[in-house]
């Protein structure tokens, strides 16, 4: 446990306390044989359970972008965070573990973005070309956009992982399912369309257009070529 102010040591010339045992550790001061040292470390404040957890969850997101999900370590997390890794363990048994709350706090973003999004300004399908470009956003790139680290999960090819995964997926297309009906109610989207195909061709065409611009190395602005997708996929949808 890392301190601050003074710490004093009453020491003799008999003790055989040699003032180089703190060398890294403390600024050492002698004041009439008495060994005074002020600690060079601050202290970490108290956080709670919760705050230390997203810390955590965030910095595997950061670095997931950064290294790809295999390459992130428990002590990788330590050092981005700035923990020790017991400290991590305190909050997590794996680096699985961290994942799975990563997932579950992917699942609560991409859901929330599609609960509130809908307001009285915007028809179902403007609220559907909102919530696909906010997921593209330059604040959802800056983060470690949900789509590129649901790939990155996946990847690692854990069962219990892709289950929470595909239970993700499955809400999220069932959410833009919910939207395309409300298009057709609203005389937007024609009545003989396959709205679980149409949804499920949406998300196709985030994920996709995510993956290939984490493979360009992210060298393009996604939203440039959400556009023409958005366009092709009302087209074949939409009433005349």
């Amino acid at each position: 446990m890392t301190f601050s102010g003074y710490l004093v040591i009453y020491a003799c010339n008999k003790s055989g306390l040699h003032p180089s045992l703190y060398d890294g550790v403390c600024d050492r001061i002698i004041v009439e044989g008495t060994l005074v040292l002020k600690a060079s470390r601050t202290v970490h404040k108290h956080e709670s359970t919760e705050v230390r957890q997203k810390q955590i969850v965030n910095a595997a997101r950061k670095l997931i972008i950064r290294y790809g999900s295999e390459h992130v370590t428990v002590r990788r997390i330590a050092r981005e965070v700035g923990f020790s890794e017991g400290a991590i363990y305190r909050h997590f048994k794996s680096k699985k573990d961290i994942l799975a709350l990563l997932a579950d706090h992917i699942e609560d973003s991409l859901l929330e973005d599609i609960t509130h999004s809908g307001t009285a300004d915007r028809t179902p399908l403007e609220t559907l070309d909102f919530i696909l470009k906010s997921h593209l956003s330059a604040v959802e790139q800056r983060r470690g956009i949900s789509f590129q680290v649901i790939a990155e999960i996946v990847s690692l090819g854990d069962r219990n992982l892709n289950r929470k995964i595909s239970g993700t997926i499955d809400k999220y297309i069932g959410h833009l399912k919910g939207l395309l009906q409300e298009a057709v109610r609203a005389g937007q989207i024609r009545n003989d369309v396959d709205l679980d195909a149409a949804a499920m061709v949406l998300f196709g065409m985030i994920q996709g257009l995510v993956n290939i611009w984490a493979l360009s190395n992210y060298r393009f602005n996604p939203l440039e070529r959400y556009t023409p997708l958005w366009d092709v996929f009302c087209e074949a949808v939409v009433k005349p």
